[in-house]
């Protein structure tokens, strides 16, 4: 049986069917599971492409941490204009 698909393609597949299990998703047909598959690796290509920037200034070195409060106060600003409250 002859198949036009890669050996890592097809592993990647198989861990997302395991992941997605683990996730509570049980009754997915063949089809509809390949269209997820699809669709994340479309989102993890999209992910990649925005964060390819940061990516390579942290592979130089020229990175910085984060500063968990500088981050928090951000999110609580964010979400208060949002008129989310703790």
């Amino acid at each position: 049986m002859a198949s036009d698909v890669q050996s890592s393609e097809f592993e990647e597949f198989c861990d997302f069917l395991v992941h997605i299990r683990k996730q509570g998703v049980q009754s997915l047909s063949p089809e509809r599971s390949v269209q997820e598959f699809r669709d994340y690796q479309d989102q993890l290509r999209q992910w990649r492409e925005r964060n390819a920037t940061s990516a390579e200034q942290a592979r130089r070195g020229e990175a910085t941490a984060l500063d968990d409060e500088v981050v928090l106060r951000h999110l609580r600003e964010r979400l208060a204009k949002e008129g989310i409250v703790e």
